[in-house]
């Protein structure tokens, strides 16, 4: 008997870096490449990638990569990861497949391998025949997958929520889900970012008012920030902006490319005219101008960041102005969101956001009723919720018990738990080995827990260099000996402080005459002295960095 195993390489109880392995005998099916954001601890760090270490002894296997919708959060590792899957074939439906092609050709070296997915037909891959069924979320073109294998059904619910009034009149095809239902489905993984919001979650459609009325109540320029691939925010916003006599300005990079790519696909008919360059927007009036600024999650160097800052070329805050936050944050982003709006406040803008103003953003994910409803359609015979925190699994649980369903038919995996399906039943398996990859600058994976703890304490506590030149023949004779600090007391008191510090290192090493074996052991001496020194001083622990010159 065979098992079907289902392994989240970036972890269950997460909601970004979205990446599933499905592995059945000798075939493997991926679903999801997205990235994560990083917290506030961990300094430096631009994102966070899934761990495709599991993989490293099977890519042999792999039959294609499918992608859910068009979010970073699950296409944003691409660039990082398809490197190191050569040649494994990447299947989506029509927008994410083209802003997949647009990130792509950024990096020449990495083969575009990019399949269009119609909905309804099936894709055939080793052991697995997977479907793609429309479900409306903040972005056009998002599906959920049909999974079938030898051992099981799968119905793997991504990001979604039941909108009757969406946009682009492109309705979830609650007929296939429900006739996917009645034929069978083992195990469902469901999106439960919203178990805790009571109701359905409101259409994208009623932000459509909500528009108009900011709008309306605005002299002077109305900047708009939203996710970068959230096409239809962008497009209500426009659509607004020209309903009301306005010019629109695209501010950032990531909201010029996504918006060409969904022009390309009919999903911004905004019309040309309606547009003018950035450096044309200050030959305006002021109240003639709609901005639409990436960068609503506070990013260093995004347009909104440096519109916040005074930074920006082109677009200067004046007290008449409005910002409006058409977006929540993302979990780990929450103290550089705060920091934006502080600057824009000091700034005197008018700025709007969910915390003080209601209906500026809808969630593209569920509330309990469209849960409910997705179970109640697919009628799993076990169920999994995936793509929130921990907590939010839990209140998924509940809502699965509420619907008549045992504990024991309810997974609550670990977060590096795989589960099981074999022979049309399923159950949790072993854990596996996963990590934050981080990704710094050009670096992949070379930052650790260490390096993290090292610049955390750079940044808590400064550091401290002790310089020493020895004599090659008894290193506990010292020709010269400095010590240079840096963020760890204020220069006016550092000068005596250090004095006193070097002192008490020569003391130290002076006491140890002929009995220095090795550089190694003259360092840990220093490091040793200088740190109870330090601390007794000051109840810092700065970072000592000793430096040995043999003369």
């Amino acid at each position: 008997m065979g098992q079907l195993k289902i392994i989240p390489l970036g972890g269950f109880g997460n909601v970004n870096t979205n990446m599933f392995v499905y592995e059945l005998d000798n075939d493997i099916l991926l679903v999801d490449c997205g990235i994560g954001f990083p917290s506030e601890d961990m300094l430096g760090v631009d994102v966070l990638i899934p761990d495709i270490s599991y993989l490293k002894d099977k890519l042999s296997k792999i039959r294609g990569l499918v992608i859910t919708h068009g979010h970073e959060d699950h296409i944003g590792s691409l660039p990082y990861i398809l490197p190191k899957l050569p040649d494994v074939p990447v299947y989506a439906s029509r927008l994410p497949a083209a802003l997949i092609i647009d990130k792509l050709s950024e990096y020449q070296s990495i083969p575009q391998n990019i399949h269009v997915l119609p909905q309804r037909q099936p894709l055939y891959l080793g052991q697995f025949t997977i479907e793609s069924i429309h479900v409306t979320h903040s972005i056009p073109d998002s599906t959920h997958l049909l999974i079938s294998t030898p051992e099981g059904t799968v119905y793997h619910g991504s990001d979604f929520k039941f909108d009757f009034t969406p946009v682009y009149k492109d309705f979830s095809d609650l007929q296939r889900i429900a006739q996917a239902g009645s034929q069978g489905i083992d195990l469902l993984l469901s999106d439960c970012l919203g178990s805790e919001r009571k109701g359905y979650t409101p259409s994208e459609t009623t932000l459509d008012d909500t528009f108009d009325r900011e709008l309306t109540d605005c002299p002077g320029k109305f900047i708009v920030t939203s996710i970068g691939s959230n096409i239809s925010r962008w497009y209500q916003a426009s659509k607004a902006a020209v309903r009301n006599g306005r010019k629109i300005v695209l501010a950032g990079r990531s909201v010029d490319r996504n918006l060409a790519v969904a022009r390309k696909l009919g999903y911004y008919d905004i019309p040309q005219n309606s547009f003018v360059q950035l450096h044309q927007a200050k030959r305006l009036p002021p109240n003639k101008i709609c901005v639409l600024a990436a960068g609503s999650q506070g990013q260093t160097g995004s347009a909104l960041e440096r519109i916040a800052s005074g930074d920006h070329r082109d677009i200067t805050l004046q007290p008449y102005d409005k910002v409006v936050f058409s977006s929540d944050y993302i979990p780990g982003t929450e103290a550089s969101v705060a920091t934006v709006i502080n600057e824009l406040s000091r700034k005197q803008a008018t700025v709007v956001y969910t915390a003080i103003t209601d209906n500026l953003h809808v969630s593209g994910h569920g509330s309990q009723q469209d849960l409910l409803l997705l179970l109640s359609l697919t009628r799993p015979k076990y169920v999994l919720p995936f793509g929130g925190n921990y907590n939010q699994m839990v209140q998924y649980s509940r809502l699965a018990k509420s619907m008549g369903y045992p504990t024991q038919k309810i997974f609550l995996p670990m977060t590096n738990q795989t589960v099981i399906v074999s022979n049309k039943q399923a159950s949790l398996g072993p854990t596996v080995s996963i990590r934050n990859i981080m990704v710094d600058g050009l670096g992949i994976g070379d930052v650790g827990e260490v390096v993290l703890r090292d610049r955390q304490q750079l940044a808590e506590e400064g550091v401290v260099i002790a310089v020493l030149e020895a004599d090659q023949n008894d290193l506990s004779s010292l020709v010269n000996f400095e010590l240079v600090s840096r963020g760890f007391v204020f220069e006016k008191y550092s000068t005596d402080l250090l004095s006193r510090a070097s002192d008490r290192v020569k003391k130290a090493i002076a006491t140890k005459r002929g009995k220095i074996e090795s550089d190694r052991h003259l360092k840990q001496l220093v490091i040793d002295t200088l740190g109870r020194f330090l601390f007794n001083e000051t109840h810092r622990r700065p970072m000592i960095l000793p430096v040995v010159v043999e003369v």
